[in-house]
């Protein structure tokens, strides 16, 4: 640049001296001799100059020719940079990935092994806290856990029923009763409920092997209450399981037994039982807890097929008989007060005209029935961990009695079959907060297993009449076996709305089928009975005493649990439960009736039941 510009003012100067004007006069020779040679001066000096800018120039034009060659080159430099850096970037991105895909899989690993050693710190923890606070004794092998609960539970009746936590449900008082305590309320107050368990657990090859013993005090009273209360400890469960690895498995001892609904297949320590305060559960629950043997197959995974042979019992209204009695029968006690005692005969003069002598009257209700053969309980059961538990069930069972000979008759013996069929469900309705509970049992004698405890079968033991009102026959009375149908069922929900809290609603029930026969009361036979009056002997009798026998218990029942705190030292409840129940009977014929003169009155009892308790359950 600075170049040009002195060729700018070269050539500026030079027009001036060009421009200059001519001088007059005689000096103008001279004068333009010199001009010339000034002129000739400035020419050489303006040649030279333009020489040296054209040198300038060329120069100039080389700096441009090279400055354009550095700019192409620099330009070809540039777009090989930009060429190596989106290679580099493309590069750099490429590492950037794979370095990040490594980083993550680094940080996974990091986090794998700070798990670890998290899940290793916690489990050394609990084994050290196990080891410093074992929930097992450790015996030659075997793990002992100890366990149970210390409980008291305070109940109130509005209508008296003297039966402590466990209500009488086939004994509530009827509406019209006037005797008894029926219209006096109840309250009282027991810690029977407490109860203690022992677990025992260990494997003997590939063989594993349980054993369970459960204890609490329902058993006989040692000293009334009046100044101290004395419960007597009894047994409620002891068995022992062994479960072989190719899916059987056998289970002895005295058990809840196959009849009563599982949680779990057919387990013994997997057993349904109402969580409610009442010691005698819910109407409509069928239930046993005798000794019992049970073989169980697994057949797949959700899949368990189970049978059992139990301990049988009969329960039956008693047997009244002409000059003899009938043997092996017993009746059915007060829930789990336990069974009535045995009755003894009578003797009197039947009539003051024919027939002529005195007549023996035994009404046998024996502690213990004498059994034929033990019941047979069948049961598959199918689980899933989404939809719950399901199961079916039938029971056949064997009974017998026998009429005992005189001088003038010979004995024999009566059997009869009985049956039933049933099902349940635990169903899962909110995942660990609620769940739905069914189960029911149909059949004929098999009130035994069904929780109110009424008859299995009534004993055909009365003769008839005849039409004089003085003479009398055995037709009818021969003893046989009149087994009692009934149903029962019980359906609730179970909830667990948080941590601490528990509410379980039930409800259900247990309906008795009319067991009829006709024949006359012997023991009501005299001169004075009208000819044709027909009295009560059966159970359910068509004609019988308006009362005199159920006809449905109903039961519903809400019962809540609060957890005041739960941990390794155990835990302590707090519990309420209220029941409403219905105890419905068969009408009588209005003219023998005990509570009512009124022919087809049927009397029913209500009563409102309430518990409060408080347990602290060991760990």
């Amino acid at each position: 640049m600075r170049n040009i510009q002195k060729l700018v003012a070269v050539l500026a100067l030079s027009g001036l001296c060009l421009a200059a004007p001519v001088p007059s006069g005689s000096d103008a020779p001279k004068k333009d001799k010199q001009k010339k040679e000034a002129s000739s001066e400035q020419l050489k000096e303006l040649k030279q100059a333009i020489e040296q800018q054209q040198a300038a120039t060329q120069q100039l034009q080389q700096q441009l020719q090279q400055t354009q060659q550095q700019l192409q080159q620099t330009q070809q430099q540039l777009l090989q940079t930009q060429a190596a850096a989106n290679a580099a970037n493309a590069k750099a991105s490429a590492v950037e990935s794979s370095t990040g895909v490594e980083v993550k899989k680094v940080e996974a690993d990091l986090s794998d092994v700070q798990t670890a050693l998290k899940t290793n710190a916690a489990e050394t923890k609990k084994a050290l806290g196990a080891f410093e606070h074992p929930n097992f004794i450790a015996f030659k092998g075997v793990r002992l856990i100890p366990g149970g609960f210390i409980d008291m539970t305070a109940v109130e009746r509005t209508h008296a029923t003297n039966s402590g936590p466990a209500t009488l449900f086939n004994g509530i008082p009827l509406e019209n009763a006037q005797t008894g305590v029926g219209n006096l309320s109840e309250f009282s107050e027991s810690a029977r409920a407490s109860r203690f368990t022992l677990r025992a657990d260990t494997e003997i090859g590939t063989t594993k092997m349980a054993g369970f013993f459960e204890g609490d005090f329902y058993g006989l009273t040692i000293a009334t209450p009046n100044q101290t209360s004395a419960w007597g400890f009894r047994v409620r469960q002891a068995w022992a399981r062994a479960q072989y690895a190719n899916g059987w498995s056998v289970t002895f001892g005295q058990q809840w037994n196959l009849i009563t609904m599982n949680r779990r297949a057919a387990d013994s320590d997997a057993t349904w039982i109402p969580n409610v305060l009442d010691t005698n559960y819910i109407a409509g629950w069928e239930w046993g807890r005798q000794a019992e043997l049970r073989i169980a197959k697994k057949l797949n995974k959700q899949t368990t097929f189970a049978v059992a042979l139990t301990d049988p019992s009969y329960l039956n209204l008693g047997a009244t008989n002409v000059n003899g009695q009938v043997a092996g029968l017993a009746v059915g006690g007060g829930g789990n007060l336990g069974n009535s005692p045995v009755s003894g005969c009578t003797s009197g003069s039947t009539s003051t005209t024919t027939p002529v002598g005195v007549t023996t009257y035994c009404t046998l209700m024996d502690t213990y029935s004498t059994n034929l053969a033990p019941d047979m309980i069948a049961k598959l059961a199918y689980d899933d961990a989404k939809y719950g538990h399901f199961e079916v069930k039938g029971i056949a069972r064997f009974f017998r009695d026998r009429k005992v000979g005189t001088t003038v008759a010979t004995s024999w013996d009566n059997t009869g079959l009985g049956g039933g069929v049933g099902g349940g469900a635990i169903i899962p309705v909110v995942k660990k907060k609620v769940d739905f509970v069914f189960q029911g049992l149909w059949g004929k004698g098999i009130s035994r297993y069904q929780d109110s405890g009424q008859y299995d079968f009534v004993v055909k033991t009365n003769g008839l009449l005849a039409a004089d009102s003085k003479t009398l026959t055995t037709t009818g009375a021969d003893n046989n076996l009149v087994d009692i149908k009934s149903f029962s069922a019980a359906a609730g929900f179970e909830t667990h709305p948080t941590p601490k809290w528990e509410v379980d609603l039930y409800s259900g029930g247990e309906y008795y089928y009319r067991t009829v026969y006709n024949a006359y009361a012997l023991s009501n036979y005299s001169t004075s009975v009208p000819a044709g009056t027909l009295l009560y002997l059966g159970y359910g009798s068509k004609y019988g005493t308006a009362g005199a026998n159920n006809r449905a218990i109903l039961d519903n029942t809400i019962a809540a649990y609060y957890t005041a705190f739960s941990g390794p030292h155990g835990k302590l409840l707090y519990g309420a439960q209220y029941a409403y129940v219905i105890r419905t009977t068969w009408s009588g014929d209005g003219k023998s009736g005990v509570y009512s003169a009124v022919p087809g009155t049927n009397p029913k009892g209500l009563d409102s039941v309430f518990h409060l308790g408080i347990r602290y359950v060991l760990p």
